[in-house]
């Protein structure tokens, strides 16, 4: 089990990691649907399965498209309303070894 401590992107590099990952997760999930894809007319089991998975598609699409629309200037001003809080769990290095 991967424990994810934080979840940041600080660099371009790993922006278009984020991309990446959510792009094939999309892809994974279009590809379920092909297979999930009934061939006879009238299986709505199959089909109701194949259209979860285009929808679950066509949402990660859409997220990693929108992270590509999100690019900052140098110059750019990051403005954080003053009640946000980090609510990620930190995890003690310790205690992910036991």
């Amino acid at each position: 089990m991967t424990i994810i401590k934080k979840l940041t992107v600080t660099t371009d590099n790993e922006r278009e990691q984020w991309i990446e990952m959510l792009k094939l997760a999309a892809d994974y999930h279009f590809d379920m649907a092909g297979q999930f894809k009934p061939e006879i007319l009238g299986d709505t089991e199959m089909e109701e399965v194949a259209k979860i998975h285009r929808a679950w598609g066509s949402a990660i699409q859409e997220a990693a498209e929108l992270i590509t629309f999100w690019e900052l200037e140098e110059n750019d001003e990051l403005l954080t309303p003053p009640d946000v809080k980090n609510i990620t769990k930190e995890i003690n290095e310790s205690t992910t070894n036991s």
